[in-house]
């Protein structure tokens, strides 16, 4: 090839010559050469390195070298001529052995690998060489090393899992950290320092080095507790999920949630674990002001229960004596029928006041926790009897028949407490005939339930509970206007027999018709229950019966919404959205199109008719069917469940509720809803 251009002549400056070209050149012509090519090979993300093996020496040029170690030379050791301490843990058995191969008969090597940065950031590299032999036959090497994270970084269309989940992470503010368990090294990311108050970059000069520093700000009391999660997740493969304190720089301490699982080879060895670290500083706050708040109102009940049982002793004294001297001047036979009369009258008062005194300090024992029921094998049907013979003469009083059907269950076993098992029966009997009708019936029955379960029922002839005041029945002091009447009470009785009932295990409940009586029942578990009451059917699992659909629950009331998804939390086919503005829940109805709406009475800004009139007048949401989470039934809505609703309360009522919108949506689009 000719040589008639001059490198210098070029009008675009120095430019690459071939083979032939160098022989040509001047001394200085080389020379300008040497050094462009040399400044192209050191580029910022790249560095050039020479090994000779057999005289250990070696070279490392370039700023690359710096990012990870601050002397090129040490970088180039831990990457490939040394012990690999910089390079990540999976990938050093490869790098080695590709290293001995390439020394025993190899050219050339070219292959990428993970290892660590100054700042302990994992990062990946490629590293090349090619053997060449100075002039005594001795073989060495000569290579490059760059940054090659960026072209090994996952694609836009197909990184969910490892960019976008980063981008997911940072964006909440969660921390990464790996924990290798084959060399016991913990990396965490620029956001688990930054929790701490180091900007990003922070560096130390190895990861262990790292974990040190972390420790530091771990308080030692929690310390403990995380290394424990940490060994049981890997020994016992339990979910890691620890909370822990951390001192920040500025001083101030702060709660973190770490959360992590452990990883195994293909021999199921655990190698790795991986998780993640959350700031739940603002949470743990709330909790703890939460539990403060939780113990100030425990001791105040327990103060006011103390003093209500002081009071009600010295209440008692007086009322004993008072009772005492009435009867004494009943007994003179010099008063007129009239002050006979006054002075029953003052009796009847002070013994009721007596009831009431002893009703009042039977809630507050309960309340404060000082009730230890004594639960064992009792049988209910000898109790049941026992209660019916105390109970007949106010039966008797009262032109009531009392019957007991034990229906085949007189030798049934249940768990509860003998004593306060007779005080709830005597309670729900004794209400049965003091609100009956003359004439009427009680009668006292055994059943079994599913899964075991079995109920007395105490049904009653008398006027029966409006279902105005249904939600009202267990509230103390409320006897739902039986005040105005001839009857006495103090309507503590049902309140103290529910919580009697729950504090033993049971249940309790009721049925009622205005005007036909009602059904009052408690349920136990038997002890010992026969298969066949074992196999009984329970409620069918309406919520496992539910469709895929779509919820939208409007309330003014975070407490309300927060139960209603943790009620759900099972029933993955519901998707739940919550509102706590009247007109975004409208404006939520009307663009998002739900497949159902709840409500309740504590809907902010609007009336409940109101709300139900602007959903029902747009044609968009008007098929929408409406769910009233409502004590009192209600024609605004399409159906109602009660506020005290279980998840197969509530999962009936929705797929009673989804069942009306198909209907409508089928009317309004012309369809017979009969198909």
């Amino acid at each position: 090839m000719s040589k008639t251009t001059p490198i210098h002549s070029s009008p675009f400056g120095l430019y690459l010559a071939t083979p032939d070209e160098l022989e040509g050149l001047s001394p200085a012509q080389s020379l300008n050469q040497a050094q462009y090519l040399h400044s192209l090979l050191l580029s910022a993300n790249q560095g050039i390195w020479e090994w000779h093996p057999e005289t250990g020496e070696q070279r490392a040029i370039g700023s690359f070298w710096l990012q990870l170690h601050q002397e090129p030379d040490l970088a180039l050791a831990g990457l490939w001529s040394g012990d690999l301490d910089l390079v990540h843990s999976d990938d050093r058995d490869g790098l080695l052995a590709l290293r001995n191969r390439l020394c025993q008969q190899g050219a050339f090597a070219d292959t990428t690998f993970r290892a660590y940065a100054r700042d302990g950031q994992p990062v990946w590299l490629r590293l090349w060489a090619r053997v060449f032999s100075d002039p005594a036959g001795q073989r060495f090497f000569l290579g490059g090393c760059t940054d090659y994270s960026e072209p090994l970084a996952v694609g836009p269309q197909s990184n969910f899992s490892g960019e976008r989940l980063q981008q997911t992470l940072d964006a909440i503010g969660d921390g990464q950290w790996e924990w290798d368990l084959r060399v016991d090294e913990v990396v965490l990311d620029n956001t688990c320092w930054n929790m701490l108050g180091y900007a990003r970059g922070h560096s130390d000069p190895d990861v262990r080095a790292a974990l040190a520093r972390w420790k530091t700000h771990m308080f030692p009391d929690d310390y403990p507790d995380v290394k424990q999660a940490m060994e049981d997740n890997v020994r016992e493969r339990l979910p890691l999920d620890v909370a822990f304190r951390l001192k920040h720089r500025d001083g101030n301490t702060i709660w973190v949630r770490a959360r992590g699982n452990v990883q195994t080879n293909s021999a199921g060895r655990p190698i790795r674990v991986l998780g993640t670290l959350e700031d739940i500083t603002t949470a743990k706050k709330k909790q703890m002001r939460a539990k403060e708040e939780l113990l100030r109102l425990k001791q105040q009940n327990r103060d006011r229960s103390e003093l209500i049982s002081s009071l009600g002793h010295e209440l008692r004294t007086p009322l004993n004596a008072i009772l005492g001297y009435s009867q004494m001047v009943e007994l003179d036979q010099s008063l007129n029928p009239n002050q006979r009369l006054r002075i029953a009258e003052i009796r009847k008062a002070g013994q009721h006041l007596l009831h009431l005194v002893g009703d009042v300090m039977e809630l507050t024992r309960i309340d404060s926790q000082r009730l230890a029921p004594s639960i064992e094998p009792i049988q209910p049907a000898d109790l049941v009897a026992d209660c019916r013979q105390l109970l007949e003469p106010l039966a008797d009083t009262r032109k009531v028949s009392l019957t007991f059907e034990p229906l085949g269950w007189e030798r049934a076993c249940i768990l509860a407490d003998p004593v306060r098992f007779k005080q709830v029966v005597l309670n729900l009997v004794g209400n049965a005939i003091k609100y009956n009708r003359e004439g009427g019936r009680v009668v006292i029955s055994l059943a079994p339930q599913a899964e075991g379960w079995l109920r007395l029922s105490v049904l009653d002839t008398g006027s029966g509970i409006a279902a105005s005041k249904q939600s009202q029945v267990f509230e103390p002091f409320n006897r739902l206007g039986a005040e105005l009447g001839k009857i006495e009470g103090t309507g503590v009785g049902l309140a103290i027999a529910k919580q009697l009932t729950e504090a033993m295990g049971g249940r309790i409940g009721f049925d009622s018709e205005e005007g036909q009586g009602s059904v009052f029942w408690i349920e136990f578990m038997m002890n010992d229950a026969p298969n066949e009451v074992l196999k009984m059917a329970a409620r069918p699992d309406y919520a496992q019966m539910l469709p895929a659909c779509r919820l939208l629950y409007i309330t003014g009331r975070t407490a309300n919404a927060s139960r209603l998804k943790v009620v759900l939390a099972s029933v993955q086919q519901a998707q739940v959205e919550t509102c706590n503005d009247a007109m975004r829940g409208i404006f939520l109805a009307r663009t998002g199109r739900p497949d159902i709406i709840l409500i309740d009475r504590d809907l902010p800004g609007v009336s409940l008719q109101d709300f139900v009139s602007i959903l029902r007048s747009d044609p968009t949401t008007a098929h929408i069917p409406l769910v009233g989470i409502l004590d009192q039934r209600s024609e605004q809505v399409d159906i109602c469940v009660p506020a005290s609703y279980d998840l197969a309360t509530l999962a009936e009522g929705l797929r009673y509720g989804l069942s009306l919108g198909r209907l409508n949506v089928d009317e309004v689009e012309g369809g017979d809803p009969a198909r």
